[in-house]
């Protein structure tokens, strides 16, 4: 079976294609291609820039090239600069260069560009997304960010299925988080990729074993949510978890920066 794995080329991305690949093993080849859409808003918003700063700018854009060397032997699909780029899903553009690999299945992580139906009807056994989110309650932009501000006792990630609308597939399963003030959002946000993560991988090795992705339709309801404004931003830090703190963000760090254990390699 061949898999082509979309992500985000962030902390969360790398942190989201390890644990996929780790817990899918040798099931499935895969492929990895990753979006580096920037909206404007994350240089418009201070919240939303120190994100992109703390989640991209520097982990991958500076420390990981620095420290290139300590990743000599490791398998491509862990290397963030090694992943395919498709800067959209036009036809004659990322569309194409996706689909020229033929995949059998499609998992999508933190993945910035909407699939469009002729992709998702190229696709012969559907194509799965993490969704950081319950849903329908909590569908499109920062769910996680939402849930937190929101007062939630959990947060959680939903695995769906995609089809034409947003967020709008049938469910597959949900991995939800407790709530733990005493941590930031950044770790509740990489603890709810972790477990779509291996949520997905399952699901890839059912399917490698003939059990095709299915789930079930969504409750009607729910709410749309978009990129937080400054005022969203202000009224999240008079809330009792905070948007980072140092600790949670070394560990984040090292576990982004380290080079892969050799299971984890032989795994990719």
């Amino acid at each position: 079976m061949r898999v082509a794995l979309c992500v985000k080329r962030d902390i969360f991305g790398v942190i989201a294609a390890r644990r996929f690949l780790a817990d899918l093993g040798a099931a499935a080849d895969v492929d990895v291609f990753c979006s580096t859409k920037v909206r404007p808003a994350e240089g418009d918003v201070p919240g939303l820039r120190l994100l992109s700063t703390l989640e991209r700018d520097v982990p991958i854009g500076t420390l990981h090239p620095a420290i290139a060397g300590d990743w000599t032997g490791a398998p491509a699909a862990l290397r963030p600069e090694s992943w395919e780029v498709l800067p959209d899903l036009a036809p004659a553009g990322g569309a194409r260069t996706l689909l020229a690999r033929r995949p059998d299945i499609v998992v999508s992580m933190r993945f910035s560009l909407i699939f469009p139906s002729r992709v998702i009807d190229a696709v012969p056994l559907g194509i799965l997304n993490v969704h950081p989110g319950p849903l329908p309650a909590y569908r499109g932009l920062f769910a996680p960010f939402w849930q937190a501000a929101q007062g939630e006792a959990s947060l959680s990630a939903s695995l769906h299925l995609v089809d034409a609308g947003i967020d709008t597939g049938p469910l597959v399963a949900e991995h939800a988080v407790a709530r733990d003030d005493g941590r930031c959002l950044l770790w509740h946000i990489a603890e709810l990729y972790r477990g779509g993560a291996a949520l997905a991988a399952e699901a890839v090795r059912a399917a490698a074993g003939g059990q095709r992705p299915r789930g079930r339709i969504q409750p009607e309801g729910g709410r749309y949510y978009r990129m937080p404004d400054a005022a969203a931003f202000a009224a999240f830090a008079r809330g009792t978890m905070p948007l980072v703190s140092a600790a949670d963000y070394l560990g984040l760090l090292a576990e982004v920066l380290l080079p892969p254990a050799p299971s984890l390699r032989a795994a990719a």
